[in-house]
Protein backbone atom coordinates (compact mmCIF):
# COMPACT_ATOMS: atom_id res chain seq x y z
CA UNK A 1 0.00 0.00 0.00
CA UNK A 2 1.49 3.38 -0.96
CA UNK A 3 2.29 5.82 1.83
CA UNK A 4 0.24 8.96 2.27
CA UNK A 5 1.83 12.15 1.01
CA UNK A 6 3.83 13.50 3.98
CA UNK A 7 3.56 17.11 2.80
CA UNK A 8 1.23 19.18 4.98
CA UNK A 9 0.03 22.66 4.03
CA UNK A 10 -0.60 25.46 6.51
CA UNK A 11 -4.31 25.15 5.77
CA UNK A 12 -4.20 21.45 6.66
CA UNK A 13 -2.26 22.23 9.84
CA UNK A 14 -4.87 24.81 10.78
CA UNK A 15 -7.70 22.33 10.23
CA UNK A 16 -5.89 19.78 12.41
CA UNK A 17 -5.32 22.39 15.10
CA UNK A 18 -8.99 23.32 15.28
CA UNK A 19 -9.73 19.91 16.75
CA UNK A 20 -7.78 20.47 19.95
CA UNK A 21 -7.66 22.93 22.83
CA UNK A 22 -4.44 24.94 22.97
CA UNK A 23 -3.86 24.18 26.66
CA UNK A 24 -4.12 20.45 25.99
CA UNK A 25 -1.70 20.76 23.06
CA UNK A 26 0.76 22.64 25.29
CA UNK A 27 0.58 19.93 27.96
CA UNK A 28 1.07 17.15 25.40
CA UNK A 29 3.99 19.06 23.85
CA UNK A 30 5.64 19.59 27.23
CA UNK A 31 5.63 15.87 27.99
CA UNK A 32 6.78 15.05 24.46
CA UNK A 33 9.67 17.50 24.83
CA UNK A 34 10.83 15.80 28.03
CA UNK A 35 10.99 12.31 26.56
CA UNK A 36 12.49 13.63 23.31
CA UNK A 37 15.33 15.28 25.24
CA UNK A 38 15.90 12.07 27.19
CA UNK A 39 15.89 9.81 24.11
CA UNK A 40 17.44 12.14 21.53
CA UNK A 41 20.56 9.99 21.02
CA UNK A 42 18.50 6.99 19.93
CA UNK A 43 15.95 9.00 17.96
CA UNK A 44 18.59 10.70 15.78
CA UNK A 45 18.83 7.60 13.61
CA UNK A 46 15.12 8.04 12.86
CA UNK A 47 15.40 11.68 11.82
CA UNK A 48 14.35 13.07 15.19
CA UNK A 49 17.71 14.23 16.54
CA UNK A 50 19.05 17.55 17.77
CA UNK A 51 18.13 19.66 14.72
CA UNK A 52 14.55 18.36 14.65
CA UNK A 53 14.15 18.90 18.37
CA UNK A 54 15.42 22.48 18.07
CA UNK A 55 12.82 23.19 15.36
CA UNK A 56 10.11 21.64 17.53
CA UNK A 57 11.17 23.78 20.49
CA UNK A 58 11.00 26.90 18.32
CA UNK A 59 7.40 26.09 17.38
CA UNK A 60 6.61 25.28 21.00
CA UNK A 61 8.02 28.64 22.10
CA UNK A 62 5.89 30.43 19.50
CA UNK A 63 2.84 28.49 20.69
CA UNK A 64 3.52 29.44 24.32
CA UNK A 65 3.86 33.09 23.29
CA UNK A 66 0.54 33.05 21.45
CA UNK A 67 -1.22 31.52 24.44
CA UNK A 68 0.25 34.08 26.83
CA UNK A 69 -0.39 37.15 24.70
CA UNK A 70 -3.85 36.26 23.38
CA UNK A 71 -5.90 34.86 26.27
CA UNK A 72 -9.24 35.78 24.65
CA UNK A 73 -8.44 33.60 21.67
CA UNK A 74 -7.40 30.73 23.96
CA UNK A 75 -10.68 31.01 25.88
CA UNK A 76 -12.74 31.22 22.69
CA UNK A 77 -11.04 28.18 21.26
CA UNK A 78 -11.38 26.19 24.47
CA UNK A 79 -15.15 26.68 24.43
CA UNK A 80 -15.41 25.76 20.74
CA UNK A 81 -13.49 22.52 21.29
CA UNK A 82 -15.73 21.63 24.26
CA UNK A 83 -18.80 22.24 22.11
CA UNK A 84 -17.38 20.19 19.24
CA UNK A 85 -16.66 17.26 21.57
CA UNK A 86 -20.23 17.45 22.87
CA UNK A 87 -21.66 17.41 19.35
CA UNK A 88 -19.44 14.52 18.27
CA UNK A 89 -20.38 12.51 21.38
CA UNK A 90 -24.07 13.10 20.66
CA UNK A 91 -23.52 11.97 17.07
CA UNK A 92 -21.87 8.72 18.14
CA UNK A 93 -24.61 8.07 20.69
CA UNK A 94 -27.14 8.41 17.85
CA UNK A 95 -25.11 5.97 15.73
CA UNK A 96 -25.02 3.47 18.62
CA UNK A 97 -28.80 3.59 19.02
CA UNK A 98 -29.56 3.22 15.31
CA UNK A 99 -26.95 0.51 14.84
CA UNK A 100 -28.40 -1.50 17.71
CA UNK A 101 -31.97 -1.12 16.41
CA UNK A 102 -30.97 -2.36 12.95
CA UNK A 103 -28.73 -5.23 14.06
CA UNK A 104 -31.47 -7.77 14.81
CA UNK A 105 -33.32 -7.53 11.49
CA UNK A 106 -29.97 -7.34 9.65
CA UNK A 107 -29.04 -10.81 10.88
CA UNK A 108 -31.73 -12.27 8.65
CA UNK A 109 -31.58 -9.77 5.77
CA UNK A 110 -28.46 -9.75 3.58
CA UNK A 111 -29.32 -6.48 1.83
CA UNK A 112 -29.95 -4.67 5.10
CA UNK A 113 -26.78 -6.10 6.63
CA UNK A 114 -24.68 -4.89 3.71
CA UNK A 115 -26.27 -1.43 3.81
CA UNK A 116 -25.74 -1.18 7.57
CA UNK A 117 -22.08 -2.14 7.40
CA UNK A 118 -21.47 0.36 4.59
CA UNK A 119 -23.20 3.19 6.47
CA UNK A 120 -21.47 2.88 9.86
CA UNK A 121 -18.81 5.63 10.14
CA UNK A 122 -15.25 4.52 10.94
CA UNK A 123 -14.16 7.71 12.71
CA UNK A 124 -15.11 11.30 13.57
CA UNK A 125 -14.31 12.52 10.06
CA UNK A 126 -16.98 10.26 8.60
CA UNK A 127 -19.55 10.82 11.34
CA UNK A 128 -21.72 13.37 9.53
CA UNK A 129 -21.92 11.31 6.34
CA UNK A 130 -22.46 8.15 8.38
CA UNK A 131 -25.44 9.63 10.22
CA UNK A 132 -27.00 10.69 6.92
CA UNK A 133 -26.43 7.23 5.44
CA UNK A 134 -27.78 5.44 8.52
CA UNK A 135 -30.86 7.68 8.54
CA UNK A 136 -31.62 6.57 4.98
CA UNK A 137 -31.21 2.90 5.90
CA UNK A 138 -33.39 3.42 8.97
CA UNK A 139 -36.12 5.14 6.95
CA UNK A 140 -36.05 2.53 4.20
CA UNK A 141 -36.44 -0.32 6.69
CA UNK A 142 -38.76 1.38 9.16
CA UNK A 143 -41.54 -1.17 8.53
CA UNK A 144 -39.29 -4.01 9.78
CA UNK A 145 -38.70 -2.40 13.16
CA UNK A 146 -40.73 -2.59 16.39
CA UNK A 147 -42.91 0.32 17.49
CA UNK A 148 -40.86 0.93 20.66
CA UNK A 149 -37.59 1.37 18.71
CA UNK A 150 -38.26 5.15 18.51
CA UNK A 151 -37.47 5.23 14.80
CA UNK A 152 -39.36 8.47 14.17
CA UNK A 153 -37.42 10.20 16.95
CA UNK A 154 -34.09 9.08 15.51
CA UNK A 155 -35.06 10.19 12.01
CA UNK A 156 -36.15 13.59 13.35
CA UNK A 157 -32.78 14.03 15.08
CA UNK A 158 -30.57 13.17 12.11
CA UNK A 159 -30.70 16.47 10.19
CA UNK A 160 -29.92 18.55 13.27
CA UNK A 161 -26.97 16.38 14.22
CA UNK A 162 -25.55 16.61 10.70
CA UNK A 163 -25.95 20.40 10.65
CA UNK A 164 -24.20 20.74 14.01
CA UNK A 165 -21.31 18.51 12.95
CA UNK A 166 -20.93 20.40 9.68
CA UNK A 167 -20.68 23.78 11.41
CA UNK A 168 -18.65 22.82 14.51
CA UNK A 169 -15.14 23.02 12.97
CA UNK A 170 -15.80 26.63 12.05
CA UNK A 171 -17.38 27.81 15.29
CA UNK A 172 -13.96 28.71 16.61
CA UNK A 173 -13.85 31.53 14.05
CA UNK A 174 -17.19 33.17 14.77
CA UNK A 175 -15.71 35.93 16.95
CA UNK A 176 -15.08 39.38 15.49
CA UNK A 177 -11.95 41.27 14.55
CA UNK A 178 -8.56 40.45 15.95
CA UNK A 179 -9.73 37.40 17.89
CA UNK A 180 -10.40 35.64 14.60
CA UNK A 181 -6.83 36.18 13.40
CA UNK A 182 -5.42 35.29 16.82
CA UNK A 183 -7.37 32.05 16.95
CA UNK A 184 -6.29 31.14 13.43
CA UNK A 185 -2.67 31.53 14.52
CA UNK A 186 -3.32 29.31 17.52
CA UNK A 187 -4.97 26.74 15.27
CA UNK A 188 -1.91 26.74 13.02
CA UNK A 189 0.56 26.19 15.85
CA UNK A 190 -1.70 23.66 17.56
CA UNK A 191 -1.62 21.74 14.28
CA UNK A 192 2.15 22.11 13.91
CA UNK A 193 2.78 20.75 17.38
CA UNK A 194 0.32 17.90 16.86
CA UNK A 195 2.18 16.82 13.72
CA UNK A 196 5.54 17.11 15.52
CA UNK A 197 4.28 14.91 18.35
CA UNK A 198 2.74 12.41 15.95
CA UNK A 199 6.03 12.08 14.05
CA UNK A 200 8.01 11.82 17.28
CA UNK A 201 5.73 9.08 18.58
CA UNK A 202 6.04 7.12 15.34
CA UNK A 203 9.82 7.39 15.42
CA UNK A 204 9.92 6.41 19.07
CA UNK A 205 7.79 3.31 18.53
CA UNK A 206 9.97 2.27 15.59
CA UNK A 207 13.11 2.70 17.69
CA UNK A 208 11.60 0.66 20.53
CA UNK A 209 10.49 -2.17 18.24
CA UNK A 210 13.93 -2.32 16.63
CA UNK A 211 15.72 -2.45 19.98
CA UNK A 212 17.38 0.96 19.58
CA UNK A 213 15.44 2.56 22.42
CA UNK A 214 14.61 1.00 25.76
CA UNK A 215 11.27 2.49 26.75
CA UNK A 216 7.64 1.44 26.90
CA UNK A 217 5.57 1.74 23.72
CA UNK A 218 2.88 3.43 25.77
CA UNK A 219 5.22 6.39 26.37
CA UNK A 220 5.17 7.23 22.67
CA UNK A 221 1.44 7.76 22.34
CA UNK A 222 -0.91 10.70 22.83
CA UNK A 223 -1.85 11.13 26.48
CA UNK A 224 -3.91 14.33 26.56
CA UNK A 225 -5.24 14.83 23.02
CA UNK A 226 -8.26 12.67 22.38
CA UNK A 227 -8.24 10.55 19.23
CA UNK A 228 -12.02 10.72 18.88
CA UNK A 229 -15.11 12.37 20.24
CA UNK A 230 -16.64 8.90 20.48
CA UNK A 231 -16.48 7.76 24.13
CA UNK A 232 -16.53 4.11 23.00
CA UNK A 233 -15.56 3.99 19.30
CA UNK A 234 -16.34 0.92 17.28
CA UNK A 235 -13.52 -0.62 15.24
CA UNK A 236 -13.67 0.11 11.51
CA UNK A 237 -16.07 -2.21 9.71
CA UNK A 238 -15.44 -3.28 6.12
CA UNK A 239 -18.37 -4.25 3.92
CA UNK A 240 -18.01 -7.71 2.41
CA UNK A 241 -20.20 -10.36 0.85
CA UNK A 242 -20.38 -11.90 4.32
CA UNK A 243 -21.72 -8.73 5.92
CA UNK A 244 -24.29 -10.60 7.97
CA UNK A 245 -21.62 -12.81 9.48
CA UNK A 246 -19.48 -9.80 10.27
CA UNK A 247 -22.34 -8.09 12.02
CA UNK A 248 -22.97 -11.19 14.07
CA UNK A 249 -19.53 -10.83 15.68
CA UNK A 250 -19.98 -7.18 16.70
CA UNK A 251 -21.45 -6.00 19.95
Amino acid sequence: MPSKNPYVTELQLTVIGRRYGSDDVALEASEAAARWKRDEAALGAYGMGADARAAFEADRSKHDGLRASRPEAVASKKMSVVERDRQVSEGWAWVDRVRSVLLLPARNDQALATALVAAIPANDAGLEAGIAALAKVLGDDKSKLPADAQVDARLAEAAGLCAALQSSPGTVHTSKGQTVADTAQLDLYDGKLWVWIRDLNRAGRCAIRNGDLHAGLNEYTLHHLKHSGNPAPHPPVVATAAASAALATTR
